[in-house]
């Protein structure tokens, strides 16, 4: 039996405009929903931005938002918006910050949503960014990249002096290469370290702090004192350059560079330059042992992806954490000197065996902290360490004054159980 026409024409209004409100002009017509995040990185090259740009481009219904928060303030932001509810989606903390604020009651606790991700793959991350996320087996934050402290060395330099082609593997070995190869003609010193007066010379000195047995919470003992005294003895000697009580590790790469320093420690995110400036042949080794204890330690650094509580968009959120930590993102750390958060995704790098060394060391890496006053803690360190180096005060001087002040703190409030 023929179809009426007007039935007809009306079914064909109908589709077409069931066709007209499907189609991808209207779509893009509403207005996607945003998560609005919040971090620190202000430099281009940083592998956030090329993430950014791509989950922007592949995601129609869902845009990241992006606000660069400088370092310093970013603990303090977050914990305003909290408190008056203008909270961000996402934000990136510090590693040493995420137990903290966890603890304060300013992030949400991602647990669920982590160990289900398919693409975060929590349990292959290495245990100490795991541990930097974790407060009371809770998650509150994942790491989008990590790195570490490793000793670069100057095998032309080495061959110079007579030495083996290999790296030192304790602080004694360490001390002798370093004298047999500071060179006052060439204008080179053995050894380069950050004994700067900021996070930068703790984050440097708490692997030799903790290699010695010794902690935040032991400043005054035995291994602390040699720890100090260890670095104190390189200046002395002229083994390193006092400049380094001013040297940032930026410029301590620089020395490595320039052929100024035989042996610098610092992390992969110097490796780029070193690899492009570098006219001598180098290679990259683990942080040497002390001799009498092998306990093996580095710094832990980079930042972690955290939900703050309240967050308006937190589903939305977790899907941005786990764009972030799927492999193709991460397979892009590497290439801005970071370490991907799980180790072997970065196959066909450049400079394998730097990259192996990195991940190795990544094994050993312990976070600062963690305490909410973590910076109070901090300082007294530094400024211990200037002390020391300057000869304002013995090791054991400059520490004990360093562990009264932190000991009173600590006191007060424990270092965190992570």
């Amino acid at each position: 039996m023929p179809r009426h026409p007007l039935v007809g024409r009306r079914a064909l209004m109908a589709g077409t405009a069931g066709i007209v409100l499907a189609s991808p002009t209207v779509v893009r017509a509403q207005a996607a929903r945003r998560v609005e995040l919040w971090h620190v990185f202000n430099i281009d090259t940083d592998m956030i931005h090329p993430a950014i740009r791509a989950f922007n481009a592949a995601n129609a219904d869902l845009q990241i938002e992006p606000r660069v928060v400088p370092l310093p303030q970013i603990a303090p932001e977050i914990t305003r918006a909290v408190a008056t509810g203008a909270v961000p989606d996402i934000i990136t903390a510090s590693n040493e910050q995420v137990v903290a604020l966890a603890a304060q009651g300013v992030l949400d606790d991602i647990t669920d949503h982590v160990r289900a991700s398919t693409t975060i793959k929590w349990d292959e991350i290495y245990p100490g960014p795991r541990a930097s996320g974790t407060f009371r087996n809770r998650i509150f934050g994942v790491p989008r990249a990590v790195n570490t402290l490793a000793l670069y060395w100057n095998r032309d330099a080495f061959a110079e002096a007579g030495l083996p082609d290999r790296a030192p593997t304790t602080w004694a070995e360490t001390m002798q290469y370093a004298e047999r190869l500071t060179n006052r003609e060439r204008n080179r010193f053995g050894f380069a370290f950050s004994a700067i007066q900021t996070e930068e010379g703790t984050f440097q000195f708490l692997p030799w702090l903790q290699m010695a047995g010794a902690s935040v919470a032991t400043l005054d003992s035995p291994g602390a004192v040699e720890a100090l005294t260890y670095w104190k003895t390189m200046v002395d000697r002229g083994f390193a350059t006092r400049d380094v009580l001013t040297m940032r590790q930026y410029e301590v790469a620089n020395t490595f560079i320039a052929g100024n320093a035989a042996m610098a420690v610092t992390g992969p995110w110097d490796l780029p330059r070193i690899a492009q400036g570098s006219r001598h042949r180098w290679a990259v080794a683990l942080l040497p042992v002390h001799q009498d204890r092998n306990i093996r330690a580095s710094a832990l650094g980079d930042f972690l992806f955290c939900v703050p509580r309240g967050a308006r968009n937190r589903a939305g959120a977790l899907r941005v954490v786990d764009h972030m930590l799927s492999d193709a993102t991460l397979a892009n750390a590497w290439a801005g000197g970071r370490l991907p958060p799980r180790p072997g995704l970065t196959r066909n790098a450049e400079h394998p065996e730097a990259l192996a060394i990195f991940e190795q060391q990544m094994q050993f890496a312990r976070m600062r902290g963690p305490h909410p006053r973590w910076p109070e803690i901090s300082r007294p360190i530094q400024t211990a360490i200037q002390e020391a180096i300057t000869g304002r005060a013995t090791p054991q001087a400059a520490l004990q004054r360093a562990a009264q002040q932190v000991n009173a703190i600590l006191a007060r409030e424990p270092l965190l159980d992570s």
